[in-house]
């Protein structure tokens, strides 16, 4: 981008800009572009960050459809949390976000949509399983935002802002740098020796941190619009069509500082069906 381009911030943008329109933004250090119906955020790394909307999400056919990252997103970490925002009418056992081995009776955490509520499970060894879930019907045809953290010793899961009265909890606070062997990740089905629990419905805006979000939920619901999360410092972020993809191609891009692109596998498809 060349440096005369004009400064704004993001409250500043203009209210009748023109197709080509550029200007850099001092307050989220992005440079955008106006393509003539949307901004499109582009941070100096080439990769797209905050757009300034949300105009597309994924939707996943519920038999083979899935995004995979090619490493673990989160290998390390002993407190976390995952965010995401969920519509579906299925009443299958699916999952939204998943991390495991690559053997049946191997190791594995994943958020989904279990008994039509929302639920963390973290398998240790065979036997050792440790599982937590909502109170909420999410399953419901209208979109939900769900978040599962962990604070080292305890799950907390929220539904559109609100947290959840557990139940069936084996409450811990087990996370994904307390299991061994983890070599996939992925959005949209729990893959083991094969790929399974595929999600029927639409899926957008996941982020991932390796860290206790408990007090910034309400900034990441945002009211029930999705916003910018880069301030939060995430692991990762998959906007789902409104990233650097722009709702085109096969990659889904991760738009924090990590690079954890995912990959589909079968054909989720765009949609321009959002919260």
């Amino acid at each position: 981008m060349p440096t005369t381009i004009p400064s704004i911030t993001s409250s500043t943008r203009p209210g009748s800009p023109s197709a080509g329109d550029a200007y850099f933004e001092t307050d989220t250090k992005d440079y955008i572009i106006y393509d003539g119906a949307n901004w499109r955020g582009y941070v100096s790394d080439g990769a797209s960050g905050w757009s300034g909307s949300n105009t597309d999400s994924l939707n996943f056919d519920g038999t083979d459809d899935r995004l995979d990252a090619g490493s673990v997103v989160t290998p390390s970490a002993t407190s976390g949390t995952i965010s995401a925002w969920i519509k579906t009418t299925s009443t299958a056992y699916q999952a939204i976000f998943s991390t495991a081995t690559t053997v049946d009776n191997g190791t594995w955490g994943w958020m989904a949509v279990y008994n039509n509520k929302l639920r963390i499970t973290f398998r240790l060894s065979m036997g050792t399983v440790k599982t937590a879930d909502g109170s909420t019907t999410i399953n419901d045809g209208s979109w939900h935002h769900v978040v599962v953290v962990s604070n080292g010793t305890a799950y907390n899961l929220y539904v559109d802002g609100s947290a959840e009265t557990l139940t069936n909890s084996n409450n811990d606070g087990t996370w994904y740098g307390d299991l061994t062997g983890l070599t996939t990740t992925n959005i949209g089905s729990h893959v083991r020796t094969s790929a399974g629990n595929f999600f029927s419905g639409n899926i957008d805006e996941v982020a991932v941190w390796d860290s206790d979000q408990s007090s910034n939920v309400s900034t990441i619901y945002n009211s029930g619009s999705p916003g910018n999360l880069l301030s939060l410092s995430p692991k990762a972020w998959w906007r789902m069509g409104d990233g650097i993809e722009a709702n085109s191609g096969t990659t889904v891009y991760d738009m924090s500082a990590f690079s954890n692109n995912m990959t589909m596998s079968s054909a989720p498809a765009y949609q321009s069906d959002t919260p």
